[in-house]
C-alpha cells in the first residue's frame, strides 16, 4: 500500500487531534474536569497502545532501549502532550473551543525559534516566509475571535504558553527519537510518560471519577479511541517531516477546533476564515518546497 503523502498525514494527525478540543468542553458539561480529561483517555490509550505495541513487536531487547524509551516518554509526554493539552482543555472550557484552537497557530513560530537556538534549525528565506504566512493566516483568525468577545490576560497567557511547550516538545523530539523503536512503542511512551506526570496532580487536585456521568465516561472512551489513532499517524509524521514541518501540524488542529466550535456549538465563524485557510495552506505548500536540514542534523540519539 503506497504511504501517504505528508500533507495528507498531516491533515488526518491534526483533525484526530484537534477533535479533543470540543469533546473537552462536552466532557466538562458531563462531569469531566479539563485535567481529567488530559488524564483518563491518554492513561487508557497509552495502556491500549502498549499492548498493541507488545502484541506486534514484542518489548524492546535491551535494557538501554527500555530505558531510552521510558526516559523519552516522560519528556516528550510532558512537553507535547500533559501541558499543552490541559492547558488546551482549560481553555476551550472557559472560552470555546474555537478559541482554544488558535493556540495552535503558534506552534510554527516556536518551533523555528527554538529550532534555531538547540542549533537544530538553520536560517532559511523561505522557511521564514512559510511560517510568516501561517502566521498571517493564524491572525486573522485570532484578531476576528478577539473582536466578538473579551480576552483576558491569564487567557493570553495560555495562548503563548501552549505553543511554546508544544515547540520545545516538537525540537525535542526531533533529536532525541529512539527511531529503532516501532510507532506503537513511541506513542505508548509518550501517553504513559504525559499520564505519569498528570496523575498524581490530578489526585492532589481531588477530580477523581466518581462524578463523571455516563455520557462523561462515553466522551474519555471516544477521547481514548481518537489517540490511538492520533498517535500512531503522529510519530508516522514524526519519522518523516522535520520539526517546523511538523508544527504544521497545529494549523490543522486550529481548523478542526475552529469548525467544530462553530457546527457543534454555534460558537461564531468569522468571515476572515476564507482568506486565513488561504494564506495558511500557502506557507504549508512553500515549506514543503523548501529545503530540509540532513537528517544527520536531527537524528541524534538522546
Amino acid at each position: 500500500m503506497k504511504p501517504l503523502p505528508n500533507w495528507m498525514l498531516l491533515l488526518a494527525t491534526g483533525a484526530c487531534l484537534g477533535a479533543g478540543m470540543p469533546l473537552a468542553r462536552v466532557a466538562y458539561a458531563h462531569g469531566v474536569a479539563p485535567l481529567s480529561f488530559a488524564l483518563w483517555p491518554t492513561l487508557f490509550a497509552g495502556i491500549a497502545l502498549a499492548s498493541i505495541a507488545y502484541w506486534r513487536n514484542g518489548m524492546p531487547r535491551s535494557r538501554e532501549q527500555r530505558g531510552q524509551l521510558a526516559r523519552f516518554g516522560i519528556i516528550a509526554g510532558l512537553l507535547g502532550q500533559a501541558l499543552p493539552l490541559t492547558a488546551t482543555y482549560q481553555l476551550s472550557v472557559q472560552a470555546g473551543a474555537g478559541f482554544s484552537a488558535l493556540a495552535y497557530t503558534l506552534p510554527p513560530v516556536f518551533t523555528l525559534l527554538i529550532g534555531l537556538l538547540a542549533g537544530l534549525e538553520r536560517w532559511q528565506t523561505r522557511r521564514a516566509a512559510a511560517v510568516l504566512l501561517g502566521l498571517a493566516g493564524a491572525g486573522l483568525l485570532t484578531l476576528a475571535r478577539f473582536q466578538i468577545g473579551d480576552v483576558s490576560p491569564a487567557t493570553l497567557l495560555l495562548i503563548f504558553a501552549i505553543p511554546a511547550f508544544v515547540g520545545a516538545g516538537n525540537v525535542y523530539r526531533a533529536m532525541h527519537l529512539p527511531r529503532a523503536a516501532a510507532n506503537e512503542w513511541l506513542g505508548a511512551a509518550m501517553l504513559l510518560g504525559s499520564a505519569a506526570v498528570l496523575l498524581p496532580v490530578d489526585l492532589v487536585a481531588g477530580h477523581g471519577i466518581v462524578f463523571i456521568t455516563f455520557l462523561g465516561w462515553a466522551c474519555v472512551a471516544l477521547q481514548m479511541l481518537i489517540q490511538i489513532g492520533g498517535y500512531l499517524l503522529y510519530f508516522a509524521l514524526q519519522r518523516r517531516a522535520e520539526p517546523v514541518t511538523f508544527s504544521f501540524l497545529g494549523y490543522a488542529m486550529t481548523l478542526t477546533g475552529v469548525l467544530a466550535g462553530a457546527i457543534l456549538f454555534g460558537e461564531r465563524l468569522p468571515w476572515q476564515i476564507a482568506p486565513a485557510v488561504f494564506l495558511i495552506a500557502l506557507g504549508f505548500a512553500l515549506v514543503l518546497r523548501s529545503r530540509t536540514i540532513p537528517a544527520s542534523a536531527h537524528q541524534r540519539a538522546s
